[in-house]
């Protein structure tokens, strides 16, 4: 589990505005913040419409997590937080899972910000209380913040760099002040930073690991950690927000148990031996040909496709242009020719993972057709350092006919790597000006990614190209990808609908050689880092999805990605004892607003 969480954030409705009489200046005072445009909920709204606020409370979700854990203290980037760690821990503010761009007070009560967003101040809720009963302070979302920033690293350090100050005014007002012409999402993502009780860390020792018990201020508290075997959580019966609006039909469970399997495979099985009560399948073959056996048979388990509007981001092979290998842009394109994905999707995936051809899949982030007007207007000052076709042609990826010869494709390969200034010496790609042998390592964590990439290697034989596979652990993965130690890795870059400052630590080249970053690429362009600053200061949200369209193009024409497939289904499989509201959330699942159905009774929603 990661300790950052990127969320996204705005201004209101309900709003009002008025001078303040010691700063003169313009403020708004509201029950939530928005990108733009005012929040669908009012200030007096009863609950979210898909939650049930009739939901009956009791019984046991099981639930089930891969690997292990070895740690309960957030503030150390040290070992691995269990699954269902955030439910110990609230915030000043929680997401609505239908507007990506909204966030509505839950510890704080009210909010007052500056218009210019220079800055904010959350009033906490007086009745707000820690699981031991002791009252939510503002000095307690201070301590919160400072921690963190001590002891997380320099991420995170760099991603609130445009903090200037953090300061209880009182004991329930909590002020955030930024630098000026800061993005406009960063008041949305403090108020989602978890509060932790000053009262129970400041003693101890926070840059190592621990597993005692912890207090939090969230709706379960922990009830057993035992690493590599289970977490459970218990439901907190005098949990001071249960009646609030935004938690209404929420956290319905007495008992959330995640149990711990050593891999898929092992918790698949489990699953079906029904040690477990729901999961989500990411793989279409088990998907297709391991949901089977006597609990299947009877109805026992519910098997369900549910469409989403998340945004997919891109999945795929990364080349590390550090290498000098990769920092020619034809041999990147070369390689890319080389993966046949149309074969892949058919002989691995069952055709049900389209290739992902924009770095925002599924969303009106991605570009498409030629640049617009206004694209053009922020892509020209970088005219003559990007490739021509940015301002002349829409990207594709390759496609072969499906019959895993790909050869139109590696024809066209070898073509541009002759170009290249490369040749075949006795069967192998040498370049001709160095004399080396053009041979590289691809790094993944997954034994899965390993089929993915054996048809992949074989095809770069045939331009003579030696591609080896690393399958890591966990610890090696990460250590590797921290150190940028790898030639290609497996990754994945995710988004919300409104990125903003994590791009920065993406692709923008103040990250290049930031330990622990994820600019994997190591990208270092003047071009990707003017975007995505015009992304991170956009003043709205037309700029925001012009500058995502042009960056797009910009990073598609870079040729950095092996691209492979995404789902915009969600596939899950859930046993009959579970029950949920009948209307789903637009951009999710949303676990946590279902129940244990009573066996003989009707709540009037659908399971």
């Amino acid at each position: 589990m990661t300790r950052l969480s990127l969320l996204l954030l705005a201004l209101v409705a309900g709003i009002t505005c008025f001078p303040s009489p010691l700063l003169a200046e313009r403020v708004i005072v509201t029950h939530a913040l928005t990108l733009s445009g005012p929040p669908e909920l009012p200030a007096d709204f009863p609950h979210f419409p898909y939650a049930n606020p009739n939901a009956p409370k009791g019984g046991t979700l099981r639930q089930c997590a891969i690997g292990t854990f070895d740690n309960m203290n957030p503030f150390t980037p040290k070992g691995q937080l269990p699954s269902g760690y955030g439910l110990l821990h609230d915030s000043l503010t929680t997401t609505s899972d239908d507007e990506p761009f909204t966030q509505y007070c839950l510890v704080a009560q009210k909010i007052v910000m500056a218009e210019d967003r220079s800055w904010v101040e959350f009033h906490i809720d007086p009745r707000a209380r820690f699981q031991d009963g002791t009252p939510i302070t503002a000095e307690d979302v201070v301590f919160s913040y400072e921690a963190t920033m001590r002891n997380i690293g320099s991420v995170m350090q760099r991603f609130f760099a445009d903090i200037t100050s953090v300061k209880a005014v009182d004991t329930l007002r909590v002020r955030y002040e930024f630098t000026p012409g800061t993005s406009r999402e960063i008041p949305l993502q403090v108020s989602r930073l978890p509060i932790y009780p000053r009262h129970f860390w400041e003693s101890r020792d926070l840059s190592r690991t621990m597993l005692e018990p912890i207090v939090g201020s969230g709706p379960y508290r922990m009830v057993s950690c035992k690493p590599g075997q289970e977490a459970v959580y218990e439901r907190c019966a005098d949990y001071w927000a249960r009646d609030l609006p935004v938690r209404k039909g929420f956290h319905n469970f007495d008992t959330i148990r995640y149990e711990y399997y050593r891999d898929a495979t092992v918790a698949l099985e489990a699953f079906r031996a029904e040690h477990y009560d729901i999961r989500e399948e990411h793989s279409a073959k088990r998907w297709r040909t391991l949901y089977t056996g006597p609990a299947f048979d009877a109805g026992d388990i519910v098997m369900e496709r549910v469409r989403h509007r998340e945004p997919l981001g891109i999945q795929g092979f990364f080349f590390n242009t550090r290498r000098p290998m990769f920092q020619d842009r034809r041999v990147r394109r070369a390689i890319v020719l080389a993966f046949d994905y149309e074969w892949t999707n058919r002989q691995l995936f069952w055709n049900e993972l389209p290739r992902t051809t924009s770095y925002f899949t599924n969303s009106d982030l991605a570009c498409s057709g030629l640049p617009s007007p206004e694209e053009l207007a922020l892509l020209e000052p970088f005219r003559d350092s990007l490739p021509p076709e940015t301002f002349t042609a829409e990207h594709a990826f390759p496609t072969s006919d499906n019959s895993g010869f790909n050869r139109s494709n590696i024809l066209a390969a070898a073509d541009l790597l002759r170009e290249a200034g490369f040749v075949l010496k006795d069967g192998t790609l040498t370049d001709s000006r160095t004399g080396r042998a053009l041979r590289f390592q691809l790094l993944t964590d997954s034994a899965s990614m390993r089929r993915v990439a054996l048809p992949f290697a074989r095809n770069l034989r045939k331009l003579g190209i030696d591609m080896s596979i690393l399958v890591a652990d966990t610890a090696l993965f990460a250590r590797k990808g921290q150190d940028f130690d790898f030639d290609m890795i497996s990754s994945a870059f995710g988004h919300t609908l409104c990125p903003g400052r994590e791009l920065r630590f993406y692709w923008h080249s103040d990250s290049k050689n930031l330990h622990g970053g994820r600019n994997v690429i190591g990208l270092d362009d003047p071009a990707v880092d003017a975007l995505v600053d015009a992304i991170v200061t956009a003043p709205d949200r037309k700029a925001t999805v012009t500058a995502c369209r042009a960056l797009d193009r910009v990073l598609l024409w870079g040729e950095y990605v092996v691209p492979l497939g995404a789902s915009d289904v969600y596939r899950i499989a859930y046993r009959r004892s579970l029950a949920k509201p009948q209307r789903t959330p637009r951009h999710t699942v949303q676990i946590n607003t279902w129940w244990a159905a009573p066996a003989d009774a009707s709540t009037g929603d659908a399971r």
